[in-house]
């Protein structure tokens, strides 16, 4: 279906959606691309949907009745941005990871990883770069949306038929990856292999991939424990993989009590939300646990030497985004300082230049390297 096809066929479901204030009960509309199913939308159904709803109520109002459209019903992975700028959607759940070449300031956290595993405290820092940094929500405001909250997920860890302990342990093996991750293995000479999330378990059972590095809630979900049973916390930590976005126009267009529950919602939504990621995440790796898969963890000293080998992954991102006129190093510099100001023990700082690595001294001789084996 051609975009000016699906504009025509959701005309009437958007004016449906946005009737003002009558004897009709008011009509939200939300898309992302995610699965119906996923950990994302369960916490933005109980954190944000549900606490609009009751905020409406609360002020005297009906509660409005929620349109979802996920899964690819009204927006496909990339296309999330366009149809809330095309004016087809009021909310959208926004894959910063998906969307990087429209939002390339939104994806920062995947430019620092080993940070903290505190979902909490990786969501409040990400929020108040956006809200602190001059220039941070641009691109969003460019696509005609308001930046709203953060969605933040549970850490990143290994998933694997073979056991992982340290960087040597991954050179060479094929490493599923569905986000955007791929410096934090190609720094160790590890070889990620972008994938979609649905092909992952076929793969690891035909031996193609070794693993896979993702959210405990995405193994989980996907039910990756009956082709691996290594499991490894990696200390990359917790993410912000999706952003909730709002269509400016659209949401001017609603009346006052409307806009106000929203603001409300929004503002208090970024930390309950990911406390429930991150338990969802706890959650996940006891049903992992149950089903006996085999648990491990890089050690201090093996973060250390893995942070310290990669390359300076955000002074990068820093400079293109500098060069492209965005706040790309204020970022990166205010970024690093809420965490240390939340107390976080950075395993590498992002903001200075990188150290000389202990990777040549701390990776076993290449004949004791795990490797895969051969199908």
């Amino acid at each position: 279906m051609t975009k000016t096809t699906l504009a025509a066929a959701l005309c009437g479901t958007l004016f449906l959606a946005f009737p003002a204030y009558a004897e009709d009960t008011l009509r939200l509309s939300v898309t992302s691309a995610l699965p119906g199913h996923h950990t994302a939308l369960s916490v933005f159904r109980k954190h944000f949907q549900a606490e609009v709803s009751r905020r409406m109520e609360d002020a005297g109002g009906t509660p409005p009745v929620w349109v979802e459209m996920h899964d690819g019903s009204l927006a496909r992975p990339g296309g999330v941005l366009e149809a809330l700028e095309d004016d087809l959607v009021l909310f959208g759940i926004v894959s910063v990871n998906e969307e990087v070449d429209r939002l390339p300031l939104q994806n920062l956290t995947y430019r620092m990883p080993f940070t903290t595993e505190d979902c909490a405290v990786v969501a409040e820092a990400y929020h108040n770069v956006h809200e602190t940094v001059e220039g941070m929500t641009g691109p969003v405001e460019k696509a005609g949306q308001m930046y709203l909250a953060p969605i933040t997920s549970d850490a990143y860890n290994f998933i694997s038929v073979q056991k992982i302990t340290n960087p040597g342990d991954v050179r060479g093996i094929p490493i599923g990856i569905v986000d955007k991750v791929e410096g934090w293995l190609s720094g160790v000479e590890g070889a990620p292999v972008p994938i979609r999330a649905d092909l992952i378990a076929s793969r690891l059972e035909a031996g193609v991939l070794i693993g896979a590095l993702m959210p405990d809630t995405d193994m989980r979900r996907l039910g990756l424990k009956e082709q691996a049973d290594h499991y490894t916390r990696t200390g990359f930590g917790a993410q912000v993989p999706y952003i909730v976005t709002v269509n400016a126009r659209l949401l001017a267009d609603l009346p006052e009590a409307v806009r106000e529950a929203v603001r409300a919602t929004a503002s208090a939504f970024t930390v309950p939300a990911a406390k429930a990621y991150c338990a969802a995440g706890e959650s996940a790796l006891e049903k992992l646990k149950e089903q006996g898969i085999r648990t491990a963890k890089l050690l201090k000293s093996r973060r250390g030497q893995w942070a310290g080998a990669l390359a300076p992954l955000a002074q990068s991102w820093a400079k293109r985004n500098d060069d492209a006129g965005w706040p790309g190093t204020a970022a990166v510099e205010a970024y690093m300082q809420e965490l240390k100001a939340a107390g976080v023990h950075l395993t590498r700082d992002w903001s200075r230049p990188a150290s000389p690595g202990a990777l040549p001294v701390l990776t076993p001789p290449a004949e004791q390297v795990s490797e895969a084996p051969h199908h």
